[in-house]
């Protein structure tokens, strides 16, 4: 299992290597998923090194939240347009064989692009 967390750099950590280094020390692959030029990353990693990677990552002054949450998916609203499939970029959503939508939570980088572009408002942000 994975665990998703957004970090956040402040303006002295930015031009670092605090994930190559962090990637080292711990032996944990770290996936990043979405970054900003503000220094906001989304980073995705095994479950099994939550512990070595959080206490390297504060140590080294860097702020962790853990995503819990993805994209609200309200199947008894969706139409299956298919608008959501194209504007994703991770490939949250396909359609499975009877030309319905799936949504994949798992996939999902919170981009927040499909809820934009679903025209029956059956995706939404999740609640805090």
């Amino acid at each position: 299992m994975t665990k998703k967390y957004i970090l956040k750099f402040d303006g002295d950590l930015i031009g670092e290597p605090i994930l190559a280094e962090c990637i080292l020390k711990t032996g944990a692959l770290i996936n990043i998923l979405k970054a900003d030029a503000s220094g906001n990353i989304l980073i995705r990693f095994d479950k099994e090194r939550e512990k070595e990677v959080l206490s390297y990552l504060r140590g080294r002054g860097v702020e962790t939240s853990e995503l819990k949450n993805a994209v609200v998916y309200d199947k008894n609203k969706c139409i299956d347009c298919g608008a959501c499939i194209s504007l994703c970029p991770t490939s949250a959503f396909c359609f499975d064989k009877t030309v319905k939508l799936e949504y994949d939570e798992e996939k999902c980088v919170l981009c927040r692009t499909c809820i934009d572009a679903c025209p029956v408002r059956a995706l939404k942000q999740p609640e805090a």
